[in-house]
């Protein structure tokens, strides 16, 4: 008979939640969830001087040999830019620090901003399949930061799938692998960002959701000037944006992370008639001044108050 077994925990600085309906032992099965994750963010974190990624930045210029999970993160985050034409740009490290964002965001107080720090050209990360050799311009950085964590939310979906059907959490990052018994998908709500409630539920099932914003991780420097961690590429500096969240429904989570930060980046009319070019996402946003724009595609996903709970 099939149950349904919960787990949730902090992890790569948001809370994790995981879910997974088995016939197995859901307990032994989830409790090696939590050491997985730990090992992947211990690989890919750029809050961990000794991780393997921060031990490759500082070899900016020079071809290095990674592990496959580095490399898979890599070769995604460049793909990711290239979807993007840019406007998602792993290299912004040097200036997320320049911001003030150079720790993790619950350790940030009232840090000394420097000057803007365009980043390097995405076009300059070299990858050598077959070797795993990696090389990234000198003097630039690698930040994984949304694509490490969808990355890692599909990691655990695809290895939990095996056993039954999962709804995987990270922080707001959704990625769900077959149905709940009976239902046709896992219900899922996209918060409103502005009060307490929701915008509306969806069933998701083998998909992603995931939702990025300028609404949480937002700081003040020692010079009075407000702050937040979607950076602009091209010039170094915080996005200038009138859209507060963007949520993203698409078959990838790191994609979907990839297209939420383009429409961040080209605001809310134009990002949604570029994500409308997108056969593969819909999306829906909602603005600084709490109006909420959404593609037909996404409008099309939310469920009536009568079919919420019925199940197919």
């Amino acid at each position: 008979m099939k149950r349904l077994f919960q787990l949730a925990w902090r992890a790569m600085g948001c809370e994790v939640s995981v879910q997974l309906e088995t016939e197995g032992n859901g307990h032994a099965i989830l409790s090696a969830v939590p050491a997985q994750v730990e090992s992947l963010e211990a690989r890919l974190s750029r809050f961990r001087p000794q991780s393997e990624l921060m031990q490759f930045n500082i070899c900016a210029g020079e071809w290095v040999t990674v592990s496959d999970v580095l490399f898979a993160n890599l070769n995604t985050a460049k793909h990711a830019a290239r979807l993007t034409d840019g406007a998602f740009n792993p290299l912004v490290l040097p200036a997320l620090i320049a911001s003030g964002y150079d720790r993790t965001f619950h350790a940030v107080s009232m840090p000394e901003a420097e000057a803007p720090i365009p980043a390097a050209d995405w076009h300059g990360i070299e990858l050598r399949p077959q070797t795993r050799q990696v090389r990234i311009p000198s003097g630039s950085a690698v930040d994984l930061g949304g694509i490490a964590k969808g990355w890692t939310a599909e990691r655990v979906a695809d290895d939990l799938a095996a056993h039954g059907a999962c709804l995987v959490n990270f922080g707001g990052d959704l990625v769900a692998r077959a149905a709940p018994q009976n239902l046709p998908g896992w219900e899922v709500t996209v918060a409103d960002p502005g009060e307490t409630g929701t915008l509306g539920s969806l069933w998701l099932r083998d998909a992603s959701l995931v939702t990025s914003g300028v609404d949480f991780r937002r700081w003040t420097a020692r010079d009075g000037t407000a702050h937040h961690h979607i950076i602009d590429p091209r010039t170094g500096r915080c996005a200038d944006t009138d859209v507060l969240t963007v949520t993203i429904h698409h078959s990838s989570a790191v994609t979907a992370e990839a297209y939420a930060k383009a429409v961040l980046l080209r605001g809310a009319d134009d990002g949604l008639i570029w994500l409308q070019s997108r056969w593969d996402a819909a999306g829906l946003v909602v603005r600084q001044d709490g109006a909420v724009l959404a593609a037909p595609q996404f409008s099309s996903l939310f469920l009536s108050q009568t079919d919420q709970r019925t199940p197919q």
